[in-house]
């Protein structure tokens, strides 16, 4: 993002959020039941994160991976300022922030085992999408990976338009970026209640305004002011990392690298006719109308042909159940059809990572999975995290507690720092996990009462809780509509409380975060 990053929206800061797919382990994860072999992550690694905004993906993978060394690089000096005191709070010694523009990174910065961009491809001009390609092709080390975020057609052919109205709008507006999106949002809003044609031929986009109207206008503001707002077809942008010598190799979400998952049967005999991933993935945008992707790539990739390489290679992943609970059949919608999975496998599958979770090399010792072949095995663990039956970690997951006492302590200084001060925010608070070796959310009320568990215990929660609640401005809601009543306020509050500490510290505990006194 060359100075002055050129058409970038730097006047009104982005709104900070953690995103999952930005973990190494995800990353990992991806690479391998794709049957590439991932980076070594356990004696260390680099990582680099380019136009990392406010910071806290960066931030939150940093706490939770200590073996890794995170750099980070954004133009806005805004936003580095904010990044480098939130890792002084949380006493990140492994990670480093830098204002700079792509064109310009130093010299000595080295390689890393992992590149992410996300909010980014989509959102620059070219040049400065040249400089990223330059990039990954000087710093991505060998068996390295690159995850890039982007603005995907044709999902948005009939959403297009309305960025453009945005963007031509409010530059005809005054004052600042926040307040030309008002304006043009309150625009958007009129023709669409006076029903311009563009909206009754589109009755799609005439729903995704009252969408726009429930976003921040931070993050309106740089989704749809910057100048040189792009989407893109898979196959552009797997061209231009191609030129960079890079090679596509999945995708995250993990269900979108299981084409039985994204299309309906109708369209999957198109899938068994055609060998060429890079085909497969544009049939699977058009099938799945896709509007956002999120692409790992490699450099010098090398191939695990059979389970016997990956659990070789890359036998460091622990499995265990998403949450407690889950009984076969089991079925989810993941946007376009509806799976079902059942039968003795995965129920051995279950029962095995109920207890607690375990490896592949693990499962295959399983006495009621020893008769099951290797792919078979290894394809049902994948589909099972592809449907969110499964969760996949760095480490080991203890078992489900019953119960967790609410006397409980949080050891990661970074997690004490964004209690403290994202509790009751109106985000999502993510916390990370050495455990898992990534971030997991929380809602922001939930936040306040961990922070108040570990800052004055379980006596007088749910007083101190509502006290909290009643000074920061907020309201809870019943049935749609804002509570006004304190003593029916009190009532809720006593309820989210105990459902707090009998459902989500348990698995707070569960997943390393918050470790029992």
């Amino acid at each position: 993002m060359a100075a002055p990053a050129e058409g970038y929206i730097t006047d009104v800061s982005y709104i900070p959020g953690f995103y999952p797919n930005m973990a190494p382990v995800a990353m990992r994860y991806v690479a391998t039941l794709n049957r590439v072999k991932p980076p070594a992550v356990s004696q260390g690694f680099r990582y680099l994160e380019l136009g990392c905004g406010l910071g806290r993906a960066l931030t939150t993978l940093a706490a939770a991976n200590p073996q890794g060394e995170f750099v980070g690089v954004d133009v806005n000096p805004e936003h580095t300022a904010i990044v480098e005191k939130e890792i002084a709070a949380g006493q990140l010694s492994n990670a480093r922030v830098l204002t700079a523009d792509f064109g310009q990174l130093p010299n000595d910065l080295g390689q890393f085992e992992f590149i992410a961009l996300h909010g980014v491809f989509s959102w620059v001009s070219q040049d400065v999408r040249d400089q990223i390609l330059a990039i990954a092709k000087e710093r991505l080390a060998p068996g390295g990976l690159l995850l890039v975020s982007y603005n995907a057609m044709p999902g948005w052919a009939h959403l297009q338009p309305i960025r453009g109205i945005l963007r031509q709008y409010a530059a005809l507006r005054q004052g600042d970026s926040l307040q030309r999106m008002r304006d043009a949002l309150a625009y958007l809003v009129y023709i669409r209640d006076k029903q311009a044609k563009y909206f009754i031929d589109n009755p799609r986009a005439a729903a995704y305004v009252d969408g726009l109207l429930k976003q921040d206008v931070r993050y309106l503001a740089h989704e749809y002011l910057n100048e040189h707002w792009t989407s893109f077809y898979f196959s552009d942008v797997a061209g231009m990392f191609g030129t960079a010598g890079l090679a596509f190799v999945g995708s995250l979400p993990v269900f979108t690298n299981f084409w039985d998952l994204c299309v309906r049967p109708e369209f999957q005999e198109l899938f068994r006719t055609t060998s060429n991933r890079l085909v497969t993935e544009a049939h699977k945008d058009f099938c799945a109308n896709t509007a956002f992707r999120w692409d790992v790539y490699a450099k010098a990739p090398q191939v695990m042909p059979e389970v016997a390489d990956r659990l070789r290679e890359a036998d460091d992943f622990y499995f265990h159940v998403s949450r407690p609970g889950i009984t076969l059949p089991y079925q989810v919608n993941l946007g376009v059809v509806t799976s079902t999975v059942q039968g003795p496998v995965y129920q051995a599958l279950l029962d095995a990572l109920s207890a607690g979770s375990l490896r592949l090399s693990e499962l295959a010792a399983v006495k009621e999975l020893a008769g099951t072949p290797p792919a078979d095995l290894a394809r049902a663990v994948d589909a099972g995290v592809a449907m969110g039956l499964f969760d996949v970690a760095a480490g080991p997951v203890i078992s489900q507690s019953a119960h967790v006492s609410a006397t409980v302590s949080l050891a990661s200084p970074f997690n004490r720092a964004i209690l403290a001060t994202d509790a009751l925010g109106g985000r999502p608070v993510a916390l990370a996990s050495g455990t898992t070796g990534t971030g997991h959310s929380l809602g922001d009320f939930d936040a306040a009462i961990l922070h108040e568990l570990l800052e004055q215990g379980s006596a007088g929660l749910v007083a101190r809780v509502d006290e909290r609640l009643a000074k920061s401005g907020r309201s809870l809601q019943k049935e749609g509509k804002p509570v006004a009543d304190a003593a029916e306020r009190l009532q809720l509050v006593e309820q989210a409380c105990d459902a707090f500490v009998k459902t989500s510290l348990p698995q707070l505990v569960r997943l390393g975060i918050v470790t029992k006194a």
